[in-house]
């Protein structure tokens, strides 16, 4: 080889060596900041104790806190406690007092314009305490472990323990609930904290023996206290982490109503023994109806709580007999605000919570069967698989093609669907339907809304659940601009009725209920467009003849 080709070689070797440096030196020029940056982010090991009481010190255990706090600053959900509850701040080591407001909280450490990882902090108020005085001797159920720490809305937590007892009855188990106003409520303020628990009708509890129960971790359920509460008193509470959420879910706006609602029996006709059965409606309870409290009844229900009814029996009624059976109830309302990211919706694990086989399925009230809600619905949505946007296409696709009147009537909502128009009744099941055919989980909700004047109508609308979020609400009728009665929409922009929901919707039904008759020879009667949605209302036995009934409108007899 020549030596100007050796010379060549070496220039070509000498190149590349240099365009190596030359990348190497690029990539330490960014990466080595990136790690030293890295490197000196604060970082939370640990908290001392991370159950504790508010008002009490708290140590923050980590590094790179920096050796005077500065600027530095500590969270508690993104809110930082005063200047003056600050008690000592080290590179390793932080004191702060717990603020009032602390609850369940993720803490986090601020140094340097740097934030630390998260740590969960859970106020030791909260905790279900176990019964004291009399009675306090009976053994009462015992959590042992929960088979996991965290999880979403719509996921399996099993709970393992003693003294469950064999059969649920009444048993429940509680996790933590709060409203938008519990972060500046004081402690003493229970209203705006509290528990939510798993839903029977909707099968979230899936097993329950005397030592472990499996159950979905039901909508409204926050981070906090997880506690089994039986007739022998409440367990001590575990912690579990609600996480991993495609949005925000805020109750606000509390308003408490009391209500009045009767029936009236009349022009009797009979020729002996004989019996009447009334299924009345009482508010329903969820985790934006709370508080749920008898204030009265002219008779003692056969059955004070059936899926949202009280039984009455009415015994041997004579012929020429006027009764009125009549119930006073008190419920606070709160306002749902949801904010969801669409595209981190994800789809239920297999198999699916119950309630999808349950709010997906065909029913009395909802022919989500019917080929032509069906075909309707594959038309609308295509081939859009995320929930939250076939539920908006179908709502779009449903109010295009069924314009909103009061006063239509239709034999089924198939045939309302193909008159063009229906009133708020057949809107929600139609849009019911619609999404349980498409797979999306949906309910009708009937209740009432409470106008100026306190005045409350007759309304329905629906209510749609995403895994990891919980149910959703629409008011299909307000939000494309309807108008109920002289109900004045709270939301000035209508489209918020999808997705959200005013104080002043009170609901009474969740769902369709279903009623079995009582007797082999019950006649029975079913009431639709009322404020409740169920099967049967009324049943007549025995040598009941005939006889009218009145059932009133619901009576807001106060606001508070």
């Amino acid at each position: 080889m020549s030596a100007a080709a050796d010379r060549r070689g070496g220039d070509r070797r000498n190149g590349i060596l240099a365009v190596a440096l030359l990348v190497l030196a690029i990539a330490a020029i960014i990466v080595i900041p990136m790690v030293l940056n890295e490197n000196s982010r604060p970082v939370i090991l640990a908290l001392d104790p991370p159950i504790g009481d508010p008002g009490g010190s708290l140590r923050i255990i980590g590094r790179n806190f920096g050796s005077e706090r500065g600027d530095g600053r500590i969270e508690f959900d993104d809110a930082p406690p005063t200047v003056s509850s600050y008690l000592m701040w080290s590179d390793t080591l932080i004191e702060v007092r717990v603020p009032l407001y602390a609850e369940s909280n993720l803490v986090r450490v601020l140094a340097d314009g740097r934030r630390s990882n998260p740590r969960m902090f859970m106020s030791s108020a909260r905790l279900p305490r176990r019964p004291s005085g009399v009675g306090s001797t009976i053994i009462g159920p015992t959590i042992d472990s929960l088979s996991v720490d965290q999880g979403s809305i719509g996921s399996v937590l099993v709970v393992k323990g003693l003294n469950f007892s064999a059969n649920r009855d009444n048993s429940s188990v509680q996790f933590s609930w709060q409203s938008a106003a519990a972060s500046f409520a004081s402690q003493e303020d229970t209203t705006n904290r509290g528990t939510v628990a798993p839903s029977e009708n909707d099968g979230e509890y899936v097993f329950w023996s005397d030592k472990e129960i499996r159950m979905i971790v039901p909508d409204g359920a926050v981070s906090g206290s997880v506690a089994v509460s039986t007739d022998r008193g409440v367990s001590p509470a575990r912690y579990f982490q609600v996480g991993e959420s495609p949005g925000t879910k805020a109750y606000t706006d509390k308003r408490t109503y009391a209500l009045n609602s009767f029936v009236t029996i009349s022009r009797v006709q009979s020729s002996g023994p004989n019996s009447l059965h009334l299924w009345i409606p009482f508010p329903a309870v969820s985790a934006s109806q709370r508080g749920v409290k008898v204030l009265g009844r002219s008779y003692e229900p056969l059955v004070a709580e059936y899926r949202g009814l009280s039984v009455y029996r009415l015994s041997d009624l004579t012929t020429g007999k006027l009764v009125t059976v009549s119930q006073d109830h008190l419920v606070q309302v709160y306002a749902v605000e949801t904010e969801i990211k669409e595209e981190k919706i994800k789809a239920p694990p297999n198999p699916a919570p119950p309630l999808y086989a349950i709010y997906t399925a065909a029913s009395p009230f909802v022919p989500a069967d019917s080929p032509i809600i069906r075909s309707f619905a594959a038309k609308a949505t295509g081939k859009e698989k995320n929930p939250y946007r076939m539920a908006k296409l179908l709502y779009g696709a449903l109010m295009a093609a069924v314009r909103y009147a009061p006063a239509a009537r239709s034999t089924t909502i198939v045939d309302a669907l193909g008159s063009g128009s229906a009133d708020a009744w057949d809107i929600a099941l139609l849009y019911t339907a619609l999404l349980r055919v498409s797979g999306v989980p949906a309910r009708p909700v009937a209740g009432v809304v409470v106008d100026d004047t306190r005045r409350a109508w007759n309304h329905v609308w629906v209510e749609f659940y995403l895994y990891g979020f919980g149910w959703v609400p629409v008011d299909a009728v307000l939000a494309s601009g309807g108008v109920v009665q002289d109900f004045q929409p709270v939301f000035e922009d209508r489209s918020r009725y999808f997705g959200n929901m005013d104080a002043r919707h009170i609901a009474f039904s969740a769902g369709a209920v279903r009623v079995d008759p009582l007797n082999p020879d019950g006649r029975t009667v079913r009431a639709d467009r009322r404020y409740s949605m169920q099967t049967i209302s009324e049943e007549a036995s025995g040598l009941l003849d005939s006889y009218t009934s009145f059932w009133s409108d619901v009576e807001v007899t106060g606001v508070y």
